[in-house]
């Protein structure tokens, strides 16, 4: 794992051990923002200006993908019984109470949307309602909206024309229009089965999110705006 990431996750838990001991609740606000976005619709910008202006700690893709590993890690250290020097992880900053709850929450979305979870999955699920049990989260891809149904969350959606994101990805990837166009085409693709396949879900449907906001048309700024006062 990049050693970056893994000193970002080891901060994380730290914090949030911290705020165990010291019996800080999220209290019942919405302070939990998915973003679920197409290729090139300006995610990550928009998550990063969206968890700064809230000063909410951000969990994209690499920081998610490193705590589902780094739990799977600890699991298979307790079955081996091997020693972890004392080192907290993810799914220890929850009391049993919030414990039980994350567990809850796991199973009755599994019996929902009638998932067959591997071990992958089952971890991933378990990550994301632990973000969300601890609350000032920006949660970038990933299926947060669909991990989070039972809690206090906004799901937000980002889109923008076809012209729009294969430029983005142009001037992000170093690409003619022909392969960014081809990449975009191929990421939403395999987001989109990435859904499917995880949360037996359409990630492109509307009505799984409380707002659908066009980059194409509005700023990063604007859009920070839309969503602090869906929050308010």
């Amino acid at each position: 794992m990049n050693r970056s990431i893994h000193k970002i996750i080891d901060e994380q838990v730290k914090r949030w051990e911290r705020q165990k001991k010291q019996g800080v609740s999220p209290g019942d606000a919405c302070n939990v923002i998915t973003i679920s976005r197409e290729r090139g619709s300006r995610g990550q910008e928009v998550a990063e200006a969206l968890a700064k202006a809230l000063g909410f700690d951000l969990f994209h893709h690499e920081i998610l993908e490193g705590m589902v590993k780094e739990t799977r890690d600890s699991s298979d250290r307790a079955k081996t019984l091997v020693e972890t020097d004392g080192a907290k992880t993810l799914l220890d900053t929850l009391d049993e109470k919030k414990m039980n709850i994350v567990e809850d929450l796991v199973a009755a979305l599994v019996h929902r949307h009638h998932l067959w979870p591997d071990e992958y999955s089952k971890i991933l699920l378990r990550v994301l309602n632990t973000i969300g049990s601890h609350g000032n989260a920006v949660i970038l891809g990933r299926g947060g909206n669909f991990a989070l149904k039972d809690i206090n969350a906004l799901r937000v959606r980002l889109v923008a024309p076809d012209d729009m994101r294969r430029k983005v990805v142009q001037q992000a990837e170093g690409l003619n229009a022909e392969d960014a166009q081809k990449m975009m085409v191929s990421t939403d693709a395999n987001r989109t089965a990435y859904i499917r396949r995880y949360f037996n879900a359409d990630s492109q449907d509307p009505a799984n999110y409380d707002l659908v906001l066009n980059t194409g048309t509005l700023s990063v700024e604007k859009v920070i705006s839309i969503i602090q006062a869906a929050l308010a």
